[in-house]
């Protein structure tokens, strides 16, 4: 990814990289257990999303034997590379060796230990956002990591207590220590469900957890000091009968808080929350409701909100939910922007009893490439949904079902971040540190399926910018949209700079964009990154193009004697190509752009 940075600030709140959650942790490969001849091939299923690129690049990590399959969270350095990671009952560090191998000990621990009791690899915890690592206020190199902890004695899968542990990892120390674990914050009936939302003095954080019930949500204080419980939260309405589970989602600018409660084993149906959060004082308000009709899907809702903090989102298998929320009451104006398709995921491998695995909408996560990641409630599948545009109104977030494969199964989580991205509320009474919203550019771009120069691109820049500036390097005239539409005449290779300001700074980020080959100037095979994965490939071929927009891509694959035997289109992003109902083999595959051949390489074909 070739991005030039014309003006760097750094201060003390505002590094530049803020890539603390560019590696998205999934795996739960199921065929290791169904068919142990299989073991020897894989882990259980180990699989990365790496946002570190454009577009996002899903690899199978061979390295890692720590199953991730619901509950998931980790932490990276400023370069975007892991630091340490976990599944809510072990903590990891960047060699995949533990800091610590037993976290939230008891029965559900061993319930979910599926691996070697010498080595103490448990499956993970079974909760959305059920642990969630953190960085320790003003302490370099210290995190903490919160965990809930289920009650299996309960046939209503109870959450009855926050625990946290804390550990060092360093550029110095990057086996990491433990420092302490299994510290119990609360005993309660708990939702299972943590998130956190960044004080408004830009350095510590608000730890909230909800109650099972749904009318109640616990608040601590996360600070250099410590942690300290801030406040019970009662929402005046009455309690959810018999509970529920659901996600826990605080807007990226941090004004609102929603969180969803699940009726299951009632008729009730669930209910979605929506809230003000005070940045400052750590106070929920406001609190609205929503009775949601879950039928017979009440082990899956979710929410989220748009980049923006315009539109909170709701899903519940079957559909899924837009509010404004610059309405009065925006849980009263509600837009259904997809309905599931019915789209099923067999494995290749599932031959003889195949089990179809719905890709519905389970839980949903905002990612750093401004997209939200939409998982299904199959106990294991290698696909999930995306939003590509959630700061648009109604079916123009553009819901992609089923379109993202990932390398290896995954099991319904969504990994559980903050939001690094959020600075200091400038001005407010709690702004007393003398950090400030020092604005980064950054954006991503999408070409037309039909019109290869026509390109969306979507801003992605942080900490408070106010204002924004293209400049899309053909000698057209700066454009001050956030989100804006460009149309080139010809192909060509382009410097696309993005400026954007607020009243403390500016800074500008510029990108070589490559569309098609050009007599005058052909570096389409210089510019273009393409990348195929796996390779050897069992079923689907993922080839990722970035860093070029053809204007008639396509894959051709030959067999050893030189015959075409595959043929299909290639866009810029991510794209399937199906090997199923090929031989075993070596191939030989060429990316061509009409009649020019970009890059060309080998591919196998394996059973």
């Amino acid at each position: 990814m070739r991005i030039i940075i014309i003006l760097l600030v750094l201060i003390s709140n505002n590094l530049w990289s803020q890539k603390q959650d560019f590696i998205w942790l999934y795996g739960d490969e199921p065929y290791d257990i169904i068919i142990p001849t299989r073991a020897a091939d894989t882990t259980k299923g180990a699989c990365n999303i790496d946002f570190n690129f454009d577009p996002p690049v899903r690899y199978y990590d061979p390295k890692r034997f720590l199953d991730i399959t619901v509950a998931s969270s980790s932490i990276c350095n400023d370069k975007g590379e892991i630091m340490a990671y976990t599944n809510g009952m072990a903590i990891y560090n960047q060699y995949h060796r533990p800091i610590v191998d037993t976290i939230n000990y008891g029965a559900d621990w061993e319930y979910n230990n599926f691996g070697d009791d010498s080595l103490a690899i448990p499956g993970g915890l079974w909760h959305i956002q059920g642990v969630l690592i953190l960085p320790y206020p003003d302490e370099e190199n210290i995190y903490y990591t919160f965990y809930s902890t289920f009650d299996r004695s309960n046939i209503f899968y109870n959450n009855y207590q926050i625990s946290y542990a804390t550990f060092e990892v360093s550029h110095d120390n990057k086996e990491g220590t433990l420092i302490k674990k299994d510290m119990v914050l609360l005993q309660d009936s708990l939702s299972g469900s943590i998130t956190v939302i960044r004080h408004g003095n830009g350095r510590d954080w608000w730890l909230i957890a909800p109650r099972r019930h749904g009318n109640a949500v616990f608040v601590w204080l996360v600070d250099a000091e410590g942690i300290k419980f801030h406040t019970k939260y009662e929402s005046g309405y009455d309690a959810l009968p018999g509970g529920g589970i659901g996600q826990v989602y605080a807007s990226p600018d941090g004004s609102w808080l929603s969180w969803f409660v699940g009726g299951e084993f009632t008729s009730s149906g669930g209910q979605i929350y929506l809230s003000n959060f005070d940045r400052c004082t750590g106070m929920i308000s406001n609190s609205n409701y929503r009775t949601v009709d879950l039928s017979n899907f009440r082990f899956s809702m979710g929410v989220s909100f748009s980049p923006d903090s315009r539109y909170l989102y709701m899903c519940n298998r079957l559909f899924i939910y837009q509010y404004d929320l610059n309405k009065v009451v925006p849980l009263d104006n509600q837009n259904r922007v997809a309905i599931y398709d019915g789209y099923q995921y067999i494995f290749s491998w599932d031959t003889i009893n195949p089990i179809p695995r719905d890709v519905n909408f389970c839980f949903m996560g905002l990612a750093p490439d401004g997209r939200i990641y939409i998982s299904s409630s199959a106990a294991s599948t290698r696909m999930m949904s995306v939003m590509n545009f959630p700061e648009e109104s109604g079916i123009a977030c553009n819901v992609a079902q089923h379109s993202i494969l990932m390398p290896t199964g995954i099991t319904r989580g969504i990994p559980n971040f903050p939001n690094y991205r959020l600075g200091p509320l400038d001005g407010s009474p709690c702004d007393t540190l003398g950090l400030d919203n020092n604005p980064i550019a950054k954006y991503r771009y999408e070409p037309d399926t039909i019109d290869h120069l026509k390109i969306r691109f979507t801003d992605l820049s942080y900490f408070r910018p106010e204002t924004w500036s293209w400049d899309f390097g053909d000698g057209s005239p700066r454009v001050s949209i956030r989100h804006p539409y460009h149309s080139y005449t010809k192909n060509g290779t382009y410097e696309v700079c993005l400026t954007v300001s607020n009243e403390n700074n500016s800074n500008t980020t510029c990108r070589t964009i490559t569309i098609g080959t050009s007599n005058s100037d052909d570096m389409a095979s210089t510019h273009a990154d393409i990348t195929l994965f796996p390779n050897p490939v069992q079923d689907y071929l993922l080839v990722t193009l970035g860093e070029y927009i053809p204007q008639y891509g396509q894959i051709l694959i030959y067999d050893i004697s030189g015959r075409p035997i595959h043929m299909q289109r290639i866009y810029y992003g991510q794209n399937n190509v199906d090997m199923t109902r090929l031989a075993t083999g070596i191939y030989v595959w060429k990316m061509m752009d009409g009649k020019t051949i970009i890059k060309e390489g080998k591919v196998v074909k394996v059973e």
